[in-house]
């Protein structure tokens, strides 16, 4: 322990001594990690089932229209068949109906354009919204309202429970507050109201159709979720007279959805590259600096090893500056990645209509564990080799200035 205390001395004073090299470190490694933060949040997102959108193994959302053989649009099922045919899909276990308006807001006395999802109120039950004020509403309540923490922000400047909004000529109350999430969470998803979908008028898009969320058992895979899906499909439109050209394209789990929005294999390999860039090109630069202020102090750690120190102490001596310059820009990184990712949501996303790609963004412990072993990583291969052909060098030639 008191070596431990002792190198982290020894850092510190180092690090006092040489400022202008240990800004640009500290400076260098925070825009780094706070990259690879936002990176490994990114894969998190897109790879995982977080919240609100638990069930993204298990859950396919039907489009609002579907084709026939000959290419032509054929449309979606109509809202009057939902019901009965959601009843007969083997497998379902629930299912909510959703159509998104970019409509023209009423709230807080000002005019707003906003993305209103008009839903039914199972649509919090298949999906976890954290609730952080209110409660999510009910069909057969009075007109009411669940808004994202980003409209509240922007529209109201205190508590928004109980106040009014005008959509489409109706007067809501605001009844529930989500905690905002990310678009790549859910690509779908993309509103910041959600009312009742039987006060829906289909405008300004009058298109009257719903698409359907259909909540699977979790314990049928995901191929015969889909071979029902479209059998069922097939059934219900050739009672229409139509001959439909269902694909599997059509049917895909969210989990499948937001994969392939992102590129699918090209973003697991997109990832690793840049986070071996973000870590490689770094500490080759930081390298070259390290090296350098190593080198020059050479002839002292050549003096501490003739007085005893062995080649393990010395390059713990060494080392132990850049660990602790690399935690330090880990930890700058952590305290700042929320407010610089709000600002350049602010700058980036202009329009308050939707959730945007780094709404909600949060740190999880499993990210920052991830990034902190690569603090420690990055320390040891931008200062690691510099320590190391330092701490093994012959005592004699450094002491005395020249080849033996």
């Amino acid at each position: 322990m008191n070596m431990i205390l002792t190198y982290i001395r020894n850092a510190a004073r180092s690090a006092w001594s040489d400022r202008l090299y240990s800004t640009f470190y500290i400076l260098g490694m925070t825009v780094a990690f706070m990259l690879i933060i936002l990176l490994l949040t990114a894969v998190r997102l897109v790879k995982s089932d977080t919240r609100p959108f638990v069930n993204a193994e298990n859950l396919i959302r039907l489009n609002t229209w579907f084709t026939d053989k000959n290419g032509e649009e054929i449309g979606g099922i109509e809202t009057q068949d939902i019901e009965k045919f959601i009843a007969a899909l083997p497998g379902a276990t629930g299912y909510s109906i959703s159509n998104t308006e970019d409509i023209m807001v009423f709230a807080n006395g000002k005019v707003r354009v906003a993305s209103v999802d008009f839903v039914s109120d199972s649509h919090f039950k298949i999906n976890e919204f954290d609730f952080i004020a209110g409660r999510p509403f009910t069909e057969d309540a009075a007109p009411q309202a669940v808004i994202s923490k980003s409209f509240a922000d922007r529209s109201f400047p205190s508590n928004p429970l109980g106040e009014k909004i005008t959509i489409q000529k109706i007067e809501y109350t605001i009844v529930g507050i989500v905690q905002d999430f990310s678009s790549l969470q859910n690509p779908f998803e993309r509103a910041v109201i959600w009312v009742p979908d039987k006060y829906n008028k289909f405008m300004p898009s009058y298109e009257e159709y719903y698409s359907i969320n259909i909540l699977f058992d979790p314990n049928m895979p995901v191929h015969e979720m889909q071979e029902n899906l479209k059998h069922a499909l097939t059934q219900y439109y050739r009672t229409k007279g139509i001959d439909a050209d269902i694909k599997t394209d059509d049917v895909l789990t969210l989990q499948e959805v937001k994969y392939k929005r992102v590129g699918g294999n090209i973003f697991n390999y997109g990832a690793v590259v840049i986070l071996l860039l973000l870590i490689l090109i770094p500490a080759l630069n930081i390298m070259t600096l390290s090296s350098a202020k190593v080198y020059a102090s050479a002839t002292e750690i050549a003096i501490k090893r003739a007085l005893g120190a062995t080649k393990l102490q010395a390059f713990g001596q060494i080392i132990s500056e850049n660990i602790l310059l690399s935690l330090i820009g880990f930890i700058l990184a952590v305290v700042l990645v929320k407010p610089v990712l709000g600002l350049i949501d602010k700058m980036l996303y202009t329009s308050e209509s939707i959730i945007s790609v780094l709404s909600g963004f949060s740190l999880d412990i499993t990210v920052l564990a991830v990034t902190l072993i690569l603090a420690l990583l990055f320390a040891l291969i931008s200062g690691g080799i510099p320590a190391y052909r330092i701490a093994i060098k012959n005592i004699a030639v450094e002491l005395k200035g020249r080849d033996l």
